[in-house]
């Protein structure tokens, strides 16, 4: 394992992607990204990826919108091109990436440009709690993560 202050964004992603078919309704990938208690999909189209569905595109695009999910296709609400960084990323890079594109879901690709992994917020978080018994500037991260964006009134 690397030093702390240079952990590669590979170390603390989530390495099984989801993916869904883009010709799935908003209904199909809210229902797979419940079951699996997931946030994001990776969507493929004739085994390519296409764009990636995250639980706040179908709450602003599908609930706010009062769609049926049913009925709305996927490709309707996906973010698309997918947006990716690189396995051998510093971890707080990736954050940095990550606040400055409004981002709470990164796909993580390989060398070969194959997408390994995703990286949310929530993984961040995780990773930056474990470190706070350690004296760093890992709150400042943390704080940055999370008052970056204020609501929209």
């Amino acid at each position: 394992m690397s030093n702390e202050n240079e952990r590669r964004i590979e170390e603390i992603m989530s390495k099984h992607v989801v993916t869904l078919n883009a010709d799935s309704s908003a209904f199909d990938a809210a229902t797979k990204m419940s079951s699996k208690n997931i946030s994001s999909l990776v969507l493929i189209d004739s085994g390519k990826i296409v764009g990636i569905l995250t639980e706040r595109d179908l709450i602003k695009q599908i609930c706010a919108k009062d769609l049926l999910s049913s009925k709305a296709p996927v490709t309707s609400i996906m973010s698309s091109p997918i947006i990716t960084i690189n396995k051998d990323l510093l971890v707080k890079e990736a954050a940095i990436t990550m606040i400055k594109n409004r981002m709470r879901h990164i796909a993580v690709e390989n060398n070969a440009h194959e997408i390994i992994g995703m990286v949310s917020s929530t993984d961040l978080t995780r990773f930056l709690i474990d470190r706070l018994e350690d004296p760093s500037d890992n709150l400042s991260l943390l704080r940055s993560l999370y008052w970056q964006e204020e609501p929209i009134e």
